[in-house]
């Protein structure tokens, strides 16, 4: 495979910029102090005689507790010859321990963990999971079992089924567009023996070099407790954190002590340019300097830097790059601060046919210009605004504020280091991020410092560890009552109030969607919604963009298959006026002739990365081989080139006014504010709307689908094949769609499901699996989608009929296995409508599908009551394994030949826009 790419890593700078802001402002007033205290976290540190570090963050909100562990070992700590080994490792602690010797991802599933997983980088492993507080004892019982007693449980055989996941993991990761750039890039950066100069999931030869030996030393190395440090989070006192992570960790011995390189930031001697082919739709530009590392305050300077130059639609490049020249179809720019090193990039998507030249020029001028004059008062204040914003819907999440309190404690020694760094953040002025601009983006410098480790000992510990800790019952699930009204033109309006944070998320729900769309014209609704917010009567799209920061509001508006819908998320104090420009964006759109132009070879371009992606090829293909092109659900939202070429700008203009009407809206609202406090709001907002509905969709039913047909299409080279099984299946509405979910999530909706355990587990041909029957309003499909090892492509075919055979009725889910599931999605209940967002899903589902009010409060009371012959019941009725239909894309020299001689009925190529391809 052969891909070009451009890697800038130094200065090279040609004409400046056209005079801007920046040449003629006049010096700005000083801005007003930032009150920090809301962006505390409150905590409580101990550290266990063996050197267990412990933070303990109490909100007793909901009856959940965030666990994080952070290990103090990466990609950094491996060797030349032994890379991919902390990555390797991290999916060892998932297969169980000596005391607890069954998978861990099962251990999850039975007591309900949700927002769970393992990651690993440069710098440090984590493994991470939101549990009801009823498993909190038994989960911190799997947690220190796996820290102290996995060496004799490793196995040669658990090395050879997890090298096999790993590698996959890397071929899938390989194969995505762009994908070669991160082994590629560092590699050039940074010295030979630097540790950031190899990828974190290592090479093959390493991985397939590794041995037992080298994997249990790796453990008795890095995975003590004093290189640890345990973060929880929720509904937990400080004092019973500290008793149960005593009685499960106080025991277990220290690790060595461990050198630590404090810093180490090479410099590069000379500008270095770099090519590389790969299977992309278009030229994207790196451009990477190297920059200062975690700790140190000028990182914040240069994050606030990349937000100035690429940071929404008024930013410099974006500006420039993407609206006024149209040069560009995408940019980005980024600080990214490793323990170690750091690095500052700006990323240029072009459009076809746009000189590589030029836009380098115009990013070499407008970092040119920066590193001359400074950011403008205005432009700090503005992305300060989205950056605090941004932070506080984050900080909604509990698991987010344990990883934060880890991620301090681990690079920054304590857990409230993020407050230094946003005290840097929030005073930084312009000759400060200019000073820190010219030092970082002209030199570079590399200084390291030892420090001795504290001697440390194991506690004596009389606990029995073959003892498992009892799971107490799920806790209840409350969900906010729907209020209900309407405003004095016919909107709509549901409510849900949540006072948790003092944020509010608004969703204007129009009910047309793709759906809408003719069959000539194929990607005009959702055209339309992207143009929403590009012009109003009042705004053009830059000045609107700017009044939402300085609001710290989010505007954005997209297209299901049923609905469209524009969603605000707003600050509590600032919902008002952002409301007044929610209802401008979507009532007074101007659809400017430029923009309508842009958002039209944008698309383009979109649709083409989408034919470049396998999995959402896939997704694209599949509408019309099951539904038909004359169906409503027969095509992509985003439409084929030639029906978006076809599209005109009269065209989105009467498809808004013909959809946007006031009693064909409803106004959905979630978060911090009641409805007597809201309903003036909206009617000073969308009050004035005209009154009118809007037409009736042209729904086709199709006919049930045929099946024995399996399509072909071909990516050549491509390391993978992406099998899709799929079929229509039943619409919303069967009194068997409550036990349908257990079923769906069981057979493909986790991470032990059992189309993952066949495929990934058990035979380690995939990195992972999924199937679902989509949320549609009308016929819905099933369908599995398995990305697959390119010389498996036949055999996974086979392995996936068996599967569905095995759920539709040959092996229904009994016994243990029903009462596994039905404890994990009883379970997963308590942290499911944790945030906002999730209530505002939940409302628009309950109003796209009809609903009743009660449906999510009595949820998990239904749900609990469900039997086994009901899951089976529902699992015969939506899954026919007879009409089931096979989209295969994958290298057809090397897979056609085995697909065909399955003999399972017709088979046809395709090309990327599903059209039978002649052979």
């Amino acid at each position: 495979m052969k891909t070009k790419l451009a890697l800038a890593l130094a200065l090279c700078f040609a004409q400046t910029l056209p005079s801007t802001a920046a040449e003629t402002a006049k010096p700005a007033k000083a801005a007003p102090a930032i009150d920090l205290k809301p962006y505390a976290l409150n905590y409580k540190k101990f550290v266990l005689q063996n050197g267990l570090t412990l933070i303990v963050h109490e909100d007793h909100n909901v009856p959940v507790v965030a666990v994080n562990m952070w290990y103090h070992v990466g990609s950094r700590n491996e060797k030349r010859g032994k890379t991919g080994f902390a990555h390797l490792f991290e999916h060892f602690f998932f297969n169980g321990s000596e005391n607890y010797p069954h998978g861990f991802r099962e251990a999850m599933d039975d007591l309900g963990a949700s927002n769970r997983n393992g990651t690993t980088n440069t710098d440090r492993t984590n493994f991470f999971e939101d549990v009801p507080v009823s498993a909190l004892e038994r989960t911190l019982y799997l947690e220190a079992d796996r820290m102290g007693f996995l060496a004799n449980y490793i196995s040669k055989e658990m090395l050879e089924r997890e090298r096999g996941v790993v590698q996959n993991e890397k071929r899938q990761g390989e194969n995505q567009p762009y994908g070669r750039v991160r082994v590629e890039q560092p590699a050039k950066m940074y010295p030979y023996s630097h540790p950031y100069s190899w990828t974190t999931i290592g090479s093959m030869d390493d991985l397939n070099a590794a041995s037992l030996d080298d994997i249990k030393e790796w453990y008795k190395t890095y995975y003590g407790p004093n290189n640890a440090v345990i973060s929880l989070a929720g509904d937990i006192t400080p004092e019973r954190a500290l008793e149960l992570v005593k009685k499960y960790f106080d025991g277990i011995a220290p690790g060595p002590a461990l050198p630590r390189t404090e810093t180490w930031i090479p410099a590069l001697d000379r500008n270095i340019r770099d090519e590389m082919e790969d299977q992309v739709p278009q030229v994207r530009i790196y451009r990477a300097w190297h920059a200062p590392a975690w700790k140190d305050p000028q990182q914040q300077h240069l994050d606030l830097l990349a937000d100035v130059l690429a940071s929404g639609k008024s930013s410099r490049l974006v500006k420039r790059l993407v609206y006024d020249k149209g040069t560009a179809t995408g940019v980005s720019a980024f600080a990214r601060g490793g323990e170690i090193a750091g690095t500052f990039q700006i990323v240029a998507t072009l459009k076809p046919g746009a000189d590589q030249a030029e836009v380098e020029r115009d990013i070499d001028a407008a970092v040119k210009e920066l590193l001359e004059k400074g950011p403008t008062a205005e432009e700090l204040a503005r992305v300060r605004t989205i950056k605090l914003a941004s932070l506080s819907r984050e900080m909604e999440r509990i698991g987010s504020r344990a990883n934060q309190l880890a991620e301090n404690q681990t690079y920054g020694g304590t857990p409230d280091a993020h407050m230094a760094q946003l005290d840097v953040m929030t005073k930084a002025t312009p000759a400060e991020i200019k000073a820190t601009a010219n030092q970082w983006l002209r030199a570079n410098h590399y200084t390291m410092t030892v420090k001795p480790f504290a001697k440390l000992a194991a506690a004596k510990s009389t606990l029995n560890r073959k003892l498992l800790p009892a799971l107490g019952e799920a806790p209840d699930v409350k969900f906010p009552a729907i209020e209900r009204t309407t405003l004095s033109n016919g909107v709509n309006v549901m409510l849900l109030e949540r006072h948790s944070a003092p944020i509010v998320s608004v969703a204007l729900a129009i009910d047309a969607g793709a759906a809408s769309d003719s069959k000539d014209k194929a990607g005009l609704a959702s055209l339309t919604m992207e143009l929403l917010d590009k012009g109003t009567a009042k705004h053009n799209t830059f000045q609107l963009s700017e009044a939402l920061d300085s609001l710290g509001s989010r505007l954005r508006s997209g297209t299901t298959q049923d609905q469209s819908i524009t969603r605000l998320q707003a600050t509590t104090a600032n919902l008002a006026p952002s409301l007044q420009l929610m209802a401008e964006a979507a009532l007074t759109p101007t659809f400017p002739a430029d923009q309508f132009t842009l958002a039209k070879e944008r698309r383009v371009q979109e649709i083409a990365q989408e034919k470049a992606q396998p999995s959402a090829l896939v997704q694209r293909v599949m509408p019309v081989v099951l539904y038909g092109a004359d169906s409503a659900y027969g095509r992509p939202q985003s439409g084929y080139e030639q029906t978006v070429a076809a599209i005109t700008r009269e065209d989105v203009v009467k498809w808004h006014a013909n959809w946007f009407k006031p009693g064909s809206a409803t106004i959905v609202v979630a978060g911090d504010t009641t409805l007597a406090q809201l309903k003036p709001m909206l009617e000073a907002s969308f009050g004035k709307w005209k009154a009118g509905k809007a037409p009736a969709k042209a729904l086709v039913t199709a006919p049930v689908t045929q099946g024995k047909r399996i399509f072909l299409i071909d990516k050549p080279d491509a390391p993978q094949s992406t099998i899709m099984a799929a079929h229509i299946s039943q619409t919303q509405g069967q009194p068997e769609d409550l036990a349908l979910e257990p079923v769906m999530t069981n057979f493909g909706g986790m991470a032990t499901a059992r189309l993952n355990r066949n495929l990934r587990l058990d035979k380690h041909w995939s990195y992972g699996t999924s199937s679902q029957i989509a949320a549609t309003r009308g016929q819905r499909p099933f369908f599995v989608v398995a990305p697959v090892q390119t010389d498996k492509t036949k055999e996974s075919m086979q392995e996936i009929a068996k599967e569905i055979k095995d759920i539709a009725g040959a092996r229904p889910i009994t016994g243990e296995e029903y009462t596994s599931i039905m404890r994990t999605v009883t379970s997963r209940l308590s942290g499911r409508f944790e945030t906002i967002q999730s209530l505002e899903s939940a409302a628009l589902t309950t109003l796209n599908l009809g609903l009743p009010d009660d449906h999510w409060s009595s949820y998990a009371a239904r749900t609990r009551a469900l039997s086994e012959q009901q899951l089976a019941n529902a699992a015969a009725k939506f899954i026919k394994p007879d009409e089931v239909v096979w989209i295969v894309i994958g290298d057809l020299r090397k897979i056609e030949a085995g697909v065909r001689s399955l003999n399972w009925g017709e088979v046809s190529v395709l090309s990327a826009d599903g059209v039978p391809v002649g052979r």
